[in-house]
This record gives structure tokens, C-alpha cells and sequence, in this order.
């Protein structure tokens, strides 16, 4: 694949991604409990499998890219600065006012010290419950990193360990019970970052396959068929997830053969998916206690501002970074780099 039809990929799925996850979201005022709406429940089967996909993919991309020479503590220091510098500044900055607006929330926050320590450090206790996504895929990150590091010579190892290691994790481990810095889903995930790196390994070869729309059809007639199986776990929910997310990727293939609307979006995915969190309060929480519509139209507010006001802070950050200091210290609070036009 050509660099540019590449770039047109990943972006797609990136978009892709943080929209179905900005969705879950904004489906907050459903009537009765959202968690059991199908609608939900089936886009739930492979959006976060496609977000940590995206970063195992991203990862192999730019390891084989710098021919994997690049030093543990430069990649620690460039991943803590992406990932856990926004997580625990959002964290912090939002704890007074997530526990002064306990009685507009689901789940009360109090003001103590305990509440305080729980809010940065166990992925059930945040007061930015989107957040937990961000030490995950650090871990997840580092540990692949010196996986890769420990077996250059031998990839095949590595990947032989590396999934079987996913593997057991999926099947293995409770993710609600291993809350403290996301642990528990740091193993339920593993099993799709490190399908993301052996796709960014093999993607050629793999394409063979995932290229062709008919073999997407068969992935999205499994996807859907497991779905309504009486349960999905085990097995049964990690077919269900693979066949999905392979989908998701034979539709990034074949949608870079056009020029569609997710272009000016390209580069932001980032921000809307650390700042979606204050749009969804805004237009659900809050403004449902003043105003009396229907749940869908909550949902559709939530939906697009969470995209576009987001998108707009992105933007003009990024436009006033060459001669404002405090736009270029705000894009590095939140992750991103200040030198680039766009993330």
C-alpha cells in the first residue's frame, strides 16, 4: 500500500474509532439502562478491540520504520508524555469540579483525599471514566516494546509468547477485578494490540484477504450471527470481536479508494476522544436537568459536539502554536505535539 493510501487508512479507522466510542457515550439518556440497548451492545463488540488494535498497529508501523533502533527511556519519556501527562492533568483538574456536580452524576464523588487517590489511580474510581484507555495502551506499549527489544533477532518468539500471553489474559482475567491503573483490562485488550502488531507486520499478506469485500461480508455475517448468541463470553465474544474488527478493516480498505467526509476530521481523533467527556456532561447531564427532550435528541447533541468543539479547539491550538506559548503548553498537556500542525 502506497504511503498515502496508508495514511488514508489509519486515519479512516482512527476516525471510525473514536466516533463509535464518542457514541457509546452519547447514549447516556437512553430510557432504562443504555448498557442493554443492542444498538450499544453491538458497536460495544469492537470499538474499543479497534481503538487498541489502532495502537499496536501504529506502534509496529513506527518500530519498523526507525528499524527498531530507538533507546527504552526516550520511548517511555515520548509515551508518558502522549499518554499519562493528559491522563492524570485531566484527572486532577477535574476532581473539584466532578465532586461539586455530584448531584447532577450517576456515581457521587466525594471531597476527601481517598476519593482523590481512587480517581487517578483505579480505572472504576475516575472522575473522566473515558480516561482509562490511556494507561492501558501505555502499558500495553512498553511491554511490547521490550518484548521486541528482547527478541529483534527472533519476531516469531515473540509473537508466539506475545499471543499466548493475550490469549490467556482474555480467557484468564477479570477486568473488574483488577481495577488499579486499568490491569485487569490491560489483559482483556492485549489479545487485540497484539493483533494490530502482527498486522502491521504482515499487512500485505494479510490484505490478501481483508482486502476483498466478500471475505468482509463473511466477517460481518459472523460478527453479526455471534452477536446474538445467548452468551457472549469466552470464545464466543473474542470470535465475535475479531470478526468485527475485521470488518472494520476491509471497510478502511476499500473506503480509501474514495474521497469521503472524514477527511477534515484527519488528525484530531485525539483531542475529541480527551475532551468528549465535557461536551457528553454539557449536553446530557446538565442539560437535561434544565431541558425536557427526547433521548435521542441528547444523543445527537452529545454526538456532534463532542466531535466538532473538540475538533475546533484542535485546530485553533494548533494554528496560534507558533507565536503563543500558552497554546503550545496546552497541546502538550494534552499529548499532543506543539511543532506539528495537526496530531
Amino acid at each position: 500500500m502506497a504511503q498515502s493510501k496508508r495514511i488514508r487508512f489509519i486515519s479512516f479507522l482512527q476516525i471510525l474509532g473514536v466516533i463509535l466510542v464518542i457514541l457509546g457515550h452519547s447514549l447516556h439518556e437512553y430510557p432504562g439502562d443504555f448498557h442493554q440497548f443492542w444498538f450499544y451492545r453491538m458497536f460495544q463488540t469492537v470499538r474499543m478491540p479497534l481503538f487498541v488494535f489502532i495502537s499496536g498497529y501504529l506502534f509496529m508501523i513506527s518500530m519498523v520504520k526507525r528499524e527498531y533502533n530507538v533507546s527504552l527511556v526516550d520511548f517511555i519519556k515520548n509515551k508518558a508524555q502522549r499518554l499519562l501527562v493528559p491522563y492524570f492533568v485531566l484527572t486532577i483538574l477535574t476532581f473539584v469540579p466532578r465532586a461539586l456536580m455530584s448531584e447532577y452524576a450517576d456515581e457521587p464523588v466525594n471531597m476527601d483525599i481517598n476519593s482523590f487517590i481512587s480517581s487517578i489511580f483505579f480505572s472504576d474510581k475516575l472522575t473522566i471514566v473515558f480516561l482509562w484507555f490511556l494507561p492501558v495502551v501505555f502499558v500495553l506499549l512498553c511491554v511490547s516494546f521490550i518484548g521486541i527489544k528482547l527478541f529483534k533477532n527472533r519476531l516469531s518468539l515473540f509473537f508466539l509468547i506475545g499471543g499466548i500471553l493475550s490469549i490467556a489474559g482474555y480467557f484468564c482475567v477479570n477486568q473488574w477485578e483488577w481495577t488499579f491503573m486499568g490491569v485487569g483490562r490491560t489483559a482483556k485488550l492485549a489479545v487485540f494490540f497484539m493483533c494490530g502488531i502482527a498486522y502491521g507486520r504482515w499487512k500485505p499478506d494479510i490484505d490478501f484477504l481483508l482486502g476483498q469485500w466478500w471475505f468482509g461480508g463473511i466477517c460481518a455475517a459472523i460478527w453479526f450471527t455471534l452477536f446474538y448468541t445467548e452468551n457472549l463470553s469466552g470464545i464466543y465474544g473474542l470470535v465475535c470481536s475479531l470478526s468485527g474488527l475485521a470488518m472494520l478493516i476491509t471497510l478502511a480498505i476499500i473506503a480509501c479508494e474514495w474521497q469521503l467526509g472524514w477527511r477534515h476530521l484527519e488528525g484530531y481523533n485525539y483531542m475529541m476522544y480527551l475532551l468528549s467527556w465535557f461536551t457528553c456532561v454539557v449536553s446530557q447531564q446538565i442539560l437535561h436537568h434544565f431541558t425536557d427532550f427526547p433521548w435521542w435528541i441528547y444523543t445527537i447533541i452529545a454526538l456532534l459536539s463532542s466531535i466538532y468543539i473538540p475538533w475546533s479547539i484542535g485546530k485553533m491550538l494548533h494554528r496560534y502554536s507558533a507565536s503563543s506559548r500558552s497554546a503550545r503548553s496546552i497541546l502538550w498537556l494534552l499529548g499532543h505535539n506543539p511543532n506539528k500542525s495537526s496530531v
